[in-house]
């Protein structure tokens, strides 16, 4: 008898799900991630693709930059087991995660398979079984604005990547990679370190009060003499080491702001004003997958491989 198919990426997450609903309600059944993605090489693309450029890249650079989509050869089996699915299925629900990864696979899906029956796009923020219940009632359409951005970010990667990866391995040598990220990443690198070289101390000195009264403890910095503001690092140019601000200030040295130091001391400290404002503290934001990442590494010392097999159990 036909029933209701739902597809996520994850094994561990169907066979969660699968338990919530139940087995003779609906099927569940894992993608494992992405079905088609673009050829690797000449070799995988398509035949009916004749462009040498195209096949190279994956991506036609004269047509829209449009890419041309193949499903990996490790990914065949797994499409198999879908189709064989969709034989049975009364209606498809696509519960691929809501980013635009998981957006893109639900799309892909839908091209790849070109179900016969209603397709449903359902998401979910938790694993419970209220959860899947409300996602089962509440289904949306695809966010082809989520799809698109995927699909550009992954062009993107791939002329960038490609061409890139090409001129450091003839300049660099080695076996050395370029991406769409870690390129510009490694120029602000670049750049800071150049900055950093070329930079240029000065000395200047300011003064700084730590005041006690009615149990509270603060500081205050002098703001000015006799109208002037004392100079501060960033009225120096960093490249020479000079005054590079066109506003009047001071350049204290050592000797005057000791001497300063020493009258203020004699003097009486009065607080003129007093300003209250609001605060709110908001709670962090929920974990993503980059920063579960960065918080176990930086917390537990975990790989991003060992955070990973421990989200997916926790499933």
């Amino acid at each position: 008898m036909p029933r209701p198919l739902v597809i996520v990426e994850s094994p561990a997450k169907a066979k969660t799900i699968e338990k919530f609903i139940g087995r003779d309600r609906m099927r569940v059944i894992a993608s494992y991630g992405h079905v088609r993605d673009l050829p690797t090489g000449a070799k995988d693309a398509p035949k009916s693709v004749t462009d040498k450029a195209v096949r190279r890249l994956g991506v036609d650079v004269n047509n829209h930059f449009t890419p041309i989509y193949v499903v990996p050869e490790r990914k065949r089996k797994q499409v198999r087991e879908l189709r064989d699915a969709l034989r049975d299925a009364s209606e498809v629900y696509l519960a691929t995660d809501e980013d635009r990864e998981g957006e893109a696979i639900s799309w892909h899906l839908l091209e790849l398979l070109q179900p016969k029956v209603p397709v449903k796009r359902m998401v979910f923020h938790e694993i419970t079984a209220q959860a899947i219940e409300t996602a089962l009632a509440n289904p949306r359409d695809l966010d082809m604005k989520l799809v698109e951005a995927q699909e550009g970010r992954r062009v993107l990667d791939r002329l960038f990547g490609y061409e890139m990866s090409l001129v450091t391995r003839r300049r660099a040598g080695g076996a050395r990679s370029a991406g769409r990220v870690q390129s510009v990443a490694a120029r602000m690198l670049v750049e800071r370190e150049r900055s950093r070289i070329a930079f240029r101390a000065a000395t200047y000195w300011d003064i700084e009060a730590d005041l006690f009264a009615h149990g509270i403890r603060f500081s205050a910095r002098l703001d000015a003499i006799d109208g002037v503001r004392p100079a501060t690092g960033k009225d120096f140019d960093p490249a020479t080491g000079q005054l590079a601000t066109k506003a009047k200030v001071l350049l204290l040295d050592e000797t005057t702001a000791r001497a300063l130091t020493q009258r203020l001391l004699a003097a009486p400290v009065k607080v003129v004003s007093v300003e209250t404002k609001p605060g709110t503290e908001r709670p962090r934001p929920p974990f993503t997958t980059s920063t579960l990442q960065q918080e176990a590494g930086r917390k537990l010392n975990f790989s991003s491989a060992r955070t990973m097999s421990i989200a997916q159990k926790l499933y």
